[in-house]
């Protein structure tokens, strides 16, 4: 679990190159004085992606891990108590942070009377929420339809704390662009959360194996976060200086908590009525399609927030910005997606073996939606960049309340009527989102899309081919390890070929980020 934020300063070249300067505001807490500012050269942001992609992808690479091994031991209905408390956890980590994470990051000059007085709100937040999610969780988990899930909910409480006592420092660290650190604790709680989480699911820990893995990861995180940003609390509390930022920090919150809601919703009406089994035959398939897409979407929109924020006086470069971010993005995760969509059902029989047949036809609605989604949240970023957090939390307010009659509406379908509902909400509302945050930097949806039509054509080239291959095998009589290995080598290879050919410019941005100078050829 990650939190982003911004702030912003004059041109630098293009936002994916970083901008030139950071601002000039410095303060001094507990331990002698504490730059809050950060000067980042021409080539920071790539080296920031880079370094958060390789948090990205350890951290999903351990999840993945994790939910294999305990889908290979744990039926879906086990699964579905694990589902149902980690909901509950992932709604409290995000009231512990307020929004404060991203005023932080996104306004131009803070110092240490700001960031303490969050810092100790933080504290309170969280001890209040960790004592009431305790207390709390029997009612819960039969809110959900989980009584079962009630031991994990008050377990999982001590994360409300834990994240709350870290998030400053968190905020510091993207504030200074210090991502290379930053990777650093990702990787920490992602080794950390596997270690403990496989250990105990082999052990035969059951459920436990996912919930000490990720309280165990957690408390690594935070205690990792002190070790590397020197600012310490002073003992100073402003109830004037938290007003300041109220009105920005609420409506990021307001938009956040919605958004998370917004992600929660479909579980939370799978578990209500549709049933335990169901819910974790869900919670399987969303897995796998957003473990992947996690480690480049969530590294860009991170990344770009930061910068979009610090070069937000400049529409130009925030134009450049948007669409280069949005290149990388596509050229990532639209053949993944699409090629994870049409090779579902080998991939589902390797991976995670028999009894989970329910997810293969999940996996084929929730991956292409994925991509959409990834993608959006380019767009996403320069709307909070640029102030709008309260456009953020009216747009997750619709989604909510969209999602919630169209899933409830389809859920007489099974869980592919919901998926497909959540489709339906995602696909005709996020145009019209993405067309506002780019009003904001005088760019229409047209020409940000555009660029993107060629790694889509390629992309369903490629899907054609993995499956025309995999079908080939499966004629030949070879099983499903051999087909998905098939599909997958048959679609990398036309994809690379194809890349390689139209030589598009997001893959220099992608070899930058890789840590190879991109010189883009003269055409």
């Amino acid at each position: 679990m990650s939190r982003s934020g911004p702030d912003v300063r004059r041109r630098g070249p293009d936002v994916l190159d970083g901008p030139r300067q950071g601002g000039e505001a410095a303060g001094s807490g507990g331990a002698g004085s504490v730059s809050f500012d950060a000067v980042v050269d021409t080539d920071g942001v790539a080296r920031a992606s880079r370094h958060t992609v390789l948090a990205q992808l350890a951290t999903q690479t351990s999840r993945l891990a994790v939910n294999v091994i305990l889908a290979r031991l744990l039926t879906p209905s086990d699964f579905g108590v694990v589902a149902a408390a980690m909901v509950v956890m992932v709604v409290v980590w995000q009231l512990t942070d307020l929004g404060t994470s991203a005023v932080i990051i996104q306004r131009d000059v803070i110092d240490d009377v700001l960031v303490s007085s969050l810092f100790y709100a933080n504290v309170l937040l969280g001890a209040g929420l960790c004592a009431a999610m305790i207390t709390g969780a029997g009612p819960l988990a039969a809110l959900l339809g989980q009584p079962a899930a009630a031991p994990a909910i008050q377990v999982l409480a001590s994360v409300g704390l834990l994240g709350a006592l870290g998030n400053m420092h968190h905020a510091l660290l993207r504030r200074t662009m210090q991502f290379g650190r930053l990777a650093a604790i990702n990787i920490a709680n992602a080794l950390v959360t596997g270690l403990v989480g496989i250990s105990l699911a082999v052990a035969g820990a059951g459920i436990w194996a996912l919930v000490a893995g990720t309280v165990a990861g957690v408390a690594v995180s935070t205690v990792a976060a002190w070790a590397y940003q020197p600012w310490r609390p002073s003992a100073t509390f402003s109830p004037r200086r938290l007003r300041a930022v109220a009105r920005f920090s609420i409506h990021f919150f307001y938009s956040s908590a919605l958004a998370v809601g917004f992600a929660q919703l479909d579980k939370v009406i799978i578990s209500r009525l549709l049933g335990g089994t169901a819910l974790g035959t869900y919670t399987v398939a969303q897995r796998t399609v957003t473990s992947p897409i996690n480690t480049v979407s969530e590294a860009v929109s991170t990344v770009s927030f930061s910068a979009f924020a610090r070069d937000q006086n400049n529409v130009e470069a925030l134009r450049s910005g948007a669409s280069r971010a949005a290149g990388v993005v596509a050229l990532i995760v639209l053949p993944s997606m699409l090629g994870l969509a049409v090779l579902a059902e080998d991939a589902v029989a390797v991976v995670y073996g028999p009894g989970w047949e329910a997810a293969i036809p999940v996996i084929q609605v929730l991956a292409p939606l994925a991509a959409l989604q990834a993608i959006s949240r380019v767009t996403a970023s320069v709307m909070l960049a640029m102030g709008r957090s309260d456009w953020l939390y009216r747009w997750a307010l619709a989604y909510c309340l969209a999602g919630a009659a169209v899933m409830v509406a389809s859920s007489q379908w099974g869980l592919v009527g919901v998926s497909l509902g959540l489709a339906v909400v995602v696909v005709v509302l996020t145009p019209f989102e993405m067309m506002m945050a780019l009003g904001l930097i005088e760019m229409r949806l047209s020409t940000y899309l555009r660029p993107l039509l060629p790694h889509a054509v390629i992309s369903a080239v490629m899907a054609t081919a993995a499956w025309l291959a995999a079908a080939l095998a499966d004629h030949l009589g070879t099983g499903s390890a051999l087909q998905l290995l098939a599909g997958v080598a048959t679609g990398g290879a036309v994809h690379v070929a194809l890349m390689w050919r139209a030589r598009l410019p997001a893959m220099d941005d992608a070899r930058r980020v890789a840590g190879r100078w991109a010189v883009r050829s003269s055409r």
